[in-house]
């Protein structure tokens, strides 16, 4: 049985730079435990990418009321990033899994 298991990653530079050589910021989006061909399971996943987007991309520092210029550009510049993942993920998952006997 063919197991696949595959991520979508999210990287961002951080909105606000404490230091020089801060590394971005990763977050990985599992999937393989939801069928991408069911509405409710897209639903879920596009709900784990905002969820992994507003982790990386602050849009509000604590005690803030109003939405960072720079957090917004980072989300922006993420969702693009990642939309062909996301497309690629969705692709895969409407491509039935071919199995097939070896003739013995």
């Amino acid at each position: 049985m063919l197991n696949l298991l595959t991520f979508l990653a999210i990287v961002a530079a951080p909105a606000v730079q404490t230091a020089p050589a801060e590394a971005p910021l990763t977050r990985h989006v599992q999937h393989a435990d939801l069928n991408l061909s069911r509405p409710a399971d897209r639903a879920e996943f596009d709900r784990r990418i905002a969820r992994a987007v507003d982790r990386v991309c602050p849009t509000k520092q604590i005690g803030e009321s109003t939405r960072s210029l720079a957090g917004l550009r980072c989300r922006a510049e993420t969702e693009a990033r990642i939309a062909p993942q996301r497309s690629r993920a969705l692709a895969l998952a409407a491509t039935p899994v071919q199995v097939s006997s070896t003739g013995r």
